[in-house]
């Protein structure tokens, strides 16, 4: 047993698609990086209510939040143990009404082939998940309530980042 534990910030991330397949990518203000939207948690927030006030606060976009896909940790630059969620979302308002945050100074809806182009590895690895995944957004139910929601196989370990 090791005495030495992860003690981490936890932030949730959404793969958040439009009805044509298209992904929203946000471009961070600090850094320019190209980032999926979402966020830290709140002390005691639930991670599905955390998740959707991110985007709420960061796209102006409400969502439906639908599966777990991937799990990530990592330490930052600042050495600062990080571990991250990843959800499939969809709309529930018209994505043309993005508003951003000031955390950010642009988005972009892409084909998740494009995102490729943008996003760091981790990222992708979320995008690919949702992907892979046969959940049906049509006919899924809204797992937005604080229950639990069925999880992929899929978690990673990343190395040093500046997230």
């Amino acid at each position: 047993m090791t005495e030495d534990h992860l003690c981490a910030t936890v932030s949730v991330r959404g793969v958040l698609t439009d009805p044509h397949g298209q992904l929203i990518v946000v471009q961070r203000s600090s850094d320019r990086q190209w980032e999926l939207p979402g966020g830290r948690l709140a002390p005691d927030e639930p991670p599905i209510r955390g998740l959707k006030r991110e985007l709420i606060e960061e796209t102006g976009i409400s969502v439906a939040v639908e599966t777990i896909l991937c799990a990530d940790s990592w330490i930052n630059d600042r050495t600062q143990d990080r571990f991250a969620v990843y959800y499939t979302c969809s709309c529930e308002t018209p994505e043309s009404d993005v508003i951003l945050s000031e955390e950010h100074i642009d988005c972009q809806w892409m084909s998740p082939s494009a995102v490729e182009t943008v996003l760091c590895e981790k990222h992708m690895a979320a995008v690919r998940a949702s992907l892979d995944t046969d959940v049906d957004l049509d006919d899924s139910t809204d797992q937005s309530g604080d229950t639990d929601v069925a999880m992929s196989l899929v978690t990673t370990q990343s190395p040093r980042s500046d997230e």
